[in-house]
């Protein structure tokens, strides 16, 4: 009998694993990254506040601050809810279907979103360009670094629709991902609430 060959601890593993292990990390980053935009906004819009109405003054840039960073917060969250299938979609017509045509559909979909969002790329890109030599009105700061926050939301968003793609090809996606949407957290407990109903139910 032939000795059955072992594949060294942590070959095929490691490879496998470290996009996983980067992806991970970039959506630490965005996370991060929303928290201080968010965290920013709110000391800045309260600080303002107060300081008008009890001190009479306020911080000039203070506004426009915060409006460059809800610029950023919503773009860098559409690249996180598009990691993780939270936009706003109906899958009533795809869970119907069999999961070879919800693999066509899953293309079709990513298709559209990575050629869609390359135009926006574009199109966000040379208005970065033709906005580097002008400045906002109190901070003084290029207004290409609110433009280039659309660039980043698109290249992200081209990025993950590509992954999705190479995982399907390559047989890597679970067949729930194909359906490209999130329950809700009360359908999730309607349906645990059901299904331990059940269970109680099969009990004697």
């Amino acid at each position: 009998m032939k000795k059955k060959e072992t594949l060294p601890s942590g070959g095929i593993n490691q490879k496998n694993e470290w996009p996983t292990a980067v992806s991970r990390i970039i959506n630490r980053v965005l996370h991060a990254a929303i928290a201080i935009c968010l965290s920013c906004m709110a000391v800045f819009v309260f600080g303002n506040v107060v300081l008008r109405y009890i001190f009479n003054s306020g911080i000039t840039w203070a506004e426009e601050a915060s409006r460059y960073l809800f610029i950023w917060l919503i773009f860098l969250g559409a690249i996180v809810a598009s990691r993780e299938n939270a936009h706003l979609g109906v899958d009533t017509l795809v869970s119907r279907l069999s999961v070879k045509n919800r693999r066509r559909v899953f293309v079709v979909s990513n298709l559209l979103v990575a050629i869609t969002m390359g135009l926006c790329a574009d199109g966000t890109w040379k208005l970065t360009e033709l906005t580097v030599n002008q400045v906002s009105a109190s901070m003084r700061l290029p207004l290409a670094f609110v433009y280039v926050s659309g660039f980043v939301c698109s290249v992200g968003m081209v990025a993950i629709a590509l992954n999705n793609l190479y995982r399907l090809i390559t047989r890597k996606i679970d067949e729930r991902e194909l359906v490209m949407t999130v329950d809700s957290e009360e359908q999730n407990f309607i349906e645990q609430t059901l299904d331990e109903t059940r269970e109680g139910e099969k009990k004697p």
